[in-house]
């Protein structure tokens, strides 16, 4: 098993599978370590979020296991109890931490045991509550077992504080400066880092009268950090239900030595996932995938991800259309279906984010879908069955 150098592109050929609830595309793979952030809003509260509790956590189940996804970094978690009923709806080898110090919005972890296997589990900056609104950051130590290889990483989850006033963001700016004084100025400066959660704020500016950003200090140091969400946030993607990009991934070069590119996404499709809106959050998770940094032959990539920008097609098989999400930067890049000859049977545009495809004028069989670039060469391809 081989996979993706950092910002490497390359070809993946995969066929994307369909859950029993469509809406719900897995984007994880056995050879790869697959990592989400979410706030899920207010789980299992009956008095805050979403009114029919049952369904949400019935609903965050389907998502957990229908994305593929190894662990996820959680905010905004009310209930106790829910939280072990959507446990005893999960395999028996998924796990769960949550926080201890904290408010009624706890933080916490849950991951698959077959992949990560818990080491040690702390809050720290404490003594910063103030700054980080009652809600002091959790990290876990974790060891990765893949199929080629095996490595310790730190998962660090925060809350920030919200709102859009003056002083929350001067509290949002310090409890983002001691995080990072954290890792830089202990043992963490040498080893993989992921810094996930819901920064309740933007990266390229404030969402407080667009003053620096909180997370410039991540974003002003690449030697040591990688901000994968920050490319989303600048093509206009978002995370948040009013359109603000809130939740995000940093992680320290260590980590961002083993990224696979093209991986981190906003799990859009989900919106028309059984009124998620209101059955479920007001935030989509935000999804990124991690391992072995090298690449030798191409058909050993089949497992991942597609690269580059473009996911994989859903659904897959289609019928009369189906959807690819775009993820690149280039206003230029072009969309197309190609039959089993090689040739071109449609073409469209290629916008920032979901592009549907009309098929209804294709007839059954096996297609290619690829996206071109500027440079006239093939960012990613696709495998697309289409029935009739």
């Amino acid at each position: 098993m081989t996979i993706l150098l950092r910002r490497l592109c390359a070809l993946a050929i995969i066929i994307a599978p369909v859950t029993s609830h469509g809406q719900i595309q897995d984007v994880g793979s056995d050879a790869a370590l697959d990592v989400a952030t979410w706030n899920i809003e207010w789980f299992g509260s009956t008095s805050n979020g979403p009114s029919n509790i049952d369904l949400q956590v019935q609903n965050v189940a389907d998502i957990i296991l229908g994305s593929g996804i190894d662990i996820w970094a959680v905010q905004e978690l009310a209930d106790l109890g829910r939280v072990q009923e959507l446990m005893d709806k999960l395999p028996d080898n998924w796990d769960d931490l949550l926080a201890t110090d904290t408010g009624q919005q706890r933080i916490g972890f849950f991951w698959n045991t077959q992949v990560l296997q818990l080491r040690t589990a702390t809050h720290f900056l404490q003594s910063f509550d103030y700054e980080f609104a009652g809600r002091p950051p959790l990290k876990a130590e974790f060891n990765v077992t893949l199929p080629d290889t095996s490595f310790e990483a730190t998962f660090m989850v925060v809350h920030m504080k919200a709102f859009g006033d003056r002083r929350s963001w001067e509290r949002r700016t310090e409890a983002a400066r001691r995080i990072k004084n954290h890792i830089d100025f202990t043992s963490l400066a040498t080893q993989p880092v992921f810094f996930l959660g819901d920064y309740n704020d933007e990266l390229s500016a404030s969402t407080y009268n667009g003053e620096r950003s909180p997370y410039a200090p991540f974003l002003e140091d690449p030697d040591d950090y990688d901000v994968l969400t920050w490319p989303l946030e600048q093509a206009g993607g978002f995370s948040f239900q009013s359109g603000s990009f809130l939740d995000h991934i940093i992680v320290s070069n260590e980590a961002a030595d083993m990224w696979v590119n093209g991986s981190t996404r906003v799990l859009s499709n989900l919106v028309t996932f059984n009124s998620f809106y209101a059955r479920t959050s007001d935030h989509l998770p935000v999804v990124a995938s991690f391992g072995p940094s090298t690449i030798t032959d191409v058909e050993e990539a089949s497992e991942l991800p597609a690269m580059a920008g473009l996911s994989a097609p859903w659904p897959n098989p289609a019928l009369h259309q189906t959807s690819v999400r775009y993820e690149g930067l280039d206003p230029s890049a072009r969309i197309q279906i190609l039959d089993v000859l090689g040739r071109v049977v449609s073409e469209q545009a290629a916008r920032y984010g979901e592009n549907v495809i009309d098929l209804s004028r294709q007839g059954a069989g096996l297609y290619m879908i690829r996206v071109l670039t500027s440079s006239a060469t093939p960012a990613s391809r696709m495998v697309l069955k289409l029935d009739r």
